[in-house]
């Protein structure tokens, strides 16, 4: 396993010269980019360049038990710098990631993270671009994309209520939803977990390779609490085809590079000393809690989808329709959220994200 995982943090020889931001939605394009701290916005560039790739291939595992989002958000991409989450900025696919990844009192989940390194791009020959008004600039710009993928392969048992979540992880004596298939083990795990859906899935900030998409299409990846085996098997699966040297990071190489995080520099920082005069806008640290009210709102609403769509991938006839209409008015409610959620990651100030 060693010689698979190589432990490298790429972002560590940058971290004194910059600050990392995480996003799916920054991309080789958007090098020489004007950056805001104080808002974490994108604006045109003023700089140019020539964009060179450095290409490295790197990976980490790190195992997660009953985490958090901000748990999450912490030990898989590093969340703070400075007191700003950086997930203000990023796209709603690594969001909802970090939100469906996270527990609940109605869900435990366990998960084992893969992080990929795949290199990164830099801006190099850097040039103030001409016509520049020097207002529009601020204080930073976009000096590096990062490339990687972030690969969940999760387990999760979704409770109806609050009271059956606690009664599981009070009896059980095994907490961990990756665990020995012994017959003790799993009777005692669906002994409690009855009323419970087992759920295993594979969630990434990428496209998954064909073969890995193929094996979660054919095999059962819902299951009731009290008839775990199925879905225990093809876990067996997806964790053997994930640490085959043949299987998924030789699957990997040959999928497009996908943006995972950017790093900004300030102008002075980067050479560029006659721009003293660019000055950020005032700080909007105000809004903060704004921000976070929005995010958590948004996971919350993802988190109960996710819950609605287990119980129905294993109702009976007569369930269905309760359970449709459930899941009807949460994905209502999580289209609510997202709307929410990009209103306030623009324009924080606005009355419905202060309340």
């Amino acid at each position: 396993m060693k010689s698979f995982l190589p432990l490298l943090s790429l972002s560590c020889a940058f971290a004194a010269q910059g600050q990392i931001y995480y996003s799916e939605k920054v991309g080789v394009n958007d090098l020489g980019r004007a950056f805001n701290p104080s808002m974490h916005q994108l604006n045109d560039a003023c700089l140019q360049g020539t964009p060179i790739l450095h290409t490295e291939f790197s990976g980490s595992l790190d195992y997660l038990q009953r985490a958090d989002q901000t748990s999450i958000k912490r030990r898989t991409f590093g969340e703070v710098h400075g007191g700003v989450n950086l997930f203000i900025i990023a796209g709603s696919v690594s969001s909802s990631i970090t939100h469906r990844n996270a527990t609940d009192q109605n869900t435990l989940t366990s998960q084992l993270h893969l992080k990929f390194e795949e290199g990164h791009s830099t801006l190099e020959n850097r040039q103030v671009k001409t016509d520049v008004n020097f207002k529009d600039c601020n204080s930073h710009f976009v000096y590096q994309v990062n490339y990687g993928r972030d690969l969940f392969i999760n387990t999760r048992l979704h409770f109806r209520t609050a009271e059956d979540y606690k009664r599981f992880v009070t009896q059980t004596k095994t907490r961990l939803l990756f665990f020995k298939k012994t017959k003790t083990k799993v009777k005692e795990f669906e002994k409690y977990a009855e009323h419970a859906v087992f759920n295993v899935d594979i969630n990434s900030n990428g496209p998954l390779p064909t073969k890995l998409q193929q094996l979660l299409n054919e095999q059962p990846t819902y299951c009731r609490g009290g008839d775990m085996m199925p879905c225990l098997q093809t876990l067996e699966k997806l964790v053997t085809y994930s640490f085959d040297p043949n299987g998924l990071q030789f699957d990997l190489t040959n999928l497009a590079k996908v943006p995972r995080s950017f790093v900004v520099k300030s102008y002075q920082e980067s050479g560029h000393f006659s721009a003293h005069d660019w000055q950020p806008l005032a700080s909007n640290s105000v809004h903060e809690a704004n921000w976070h009210r929005a995010e958590q709102r948004y996971g919350e609403a993802v988190r109960r989808v996710a819950r609605f769509k287990a119980f129905l991938a294993v109702a009976s006839e007569t369930e269905k329709p309760t359970l449709e209409a459930q899941l009807e008015a949460a994905q209502i409610a999580l289209d609510d959220a997202q709307r929410l959620r990009e209103t306030c990651l623009e324009s924080p100030w606005m009355s419905q994200c202060g309340q």
